[in-house]
């Protein structure tokens, strides 16, 4: 296992300052609906509601940390709390499809005519988040450049649903007003690959296949989310997972 060094990384900062970023978008999303509904009491959550929520916000939490822990040099502790992301990881995917699923249920009995088409973009999300951090976790030993960049790409796809939050607040025509908080978090892409270049005067392949994973997808969901295709598909994927 490596010693940590304590050591600090300048090439790192840009990272750590993009996480911390993301960690503070993702926080200052939910005031409007989970704290201040939670403090009043104008709402009830049910256990799930915390349950769901809590390893989601532990994640972005822990990848800020991890970030600081690689600029200072502290890599051994930063492997030891990877298995903590591991663990998260795993919980997420089940937690965000059963989420998924109680969102559904709930626009039924609320009468909406097309209920799955949100769940579109929780698909996309959960599917998104688990291919990049599979693609991190295999390159962790032998490709930590390509490591860092995935694992870069998963926190966006927890900050896009963050910031939908305030930004389908914001008067927008569709399809702009269903894609612009995933593109609002795809903004930290153009970042990474201007910082590729500074630093090696190129951008990273991993760079370019987080943004070819991520960026087609979201542009194309709103028209996707709303096809009669997803409307007749998604019921029986619905059976399926419950």
């Amino acid at each position: 296992m490596a010693r940590d060094t304590g050591a600090p990384r300048p090439h790192t900062r840009f990272f750590t300052r993009s996480a911390m970023v993301m960690l503070v978008c993702v926080v200052l999303s939910f005031p409007l609906t989970y704290y201040a509904p939670l403090v009043s009491g104008s709402r009830r959550f049910s256990p799930f509601h915390h349950i769901h929520g809590l390893p989601f916000f532990a994640w972005i939490g822990l990848y800020a940390w991890q970030t600081q822990l690689v600029a200072q040099g502290r890599t051994a502790r930063h492997r030891e709390l990877g298995l903590a992301g591991v663990a998260l990881s795993a919980m997420m995917l089940p937690l965000g499809a059963i989420m998924a699923i109680v969102a559904i249920r709930r626009r039924i009995a609320a009468g909406d005519s097309h209920p799955f088409d949100v769940t579109f973009y929780n698909v996309v999300d959960i599917a998104l988040f688990s291919a990049m951090m599979t693609a991190a976790f295999a390159g962790v030993t032998r490709h930590p450049d390509w490591h860092r960049r995935f694992t870069f790409a998963a926190a966006l796809c927890l900050v896009g649903p963050a910031v939908s939050r305030w930004v389908l607040l914001l008067p927008a025509a569709f399809p702009l007003s269903d894609m612009a908080p995933n593109l609002l978090a795809d903004l930290f892409l153009i970042a990474l690959a201007v910082h590729d270049r500074r630093e090696r005067g190129r951008v990273r392949p991993a760079t370019l296949w987080a943004a070819a994973a991520l960026v087609p997808i979201h542009i194309a969901s709103p028209w996707i989310a709303s096809s009669d295709w997803w409307r007749a598909l998604a019921p029986g994927l619905l059976h399926l997972t419950g």
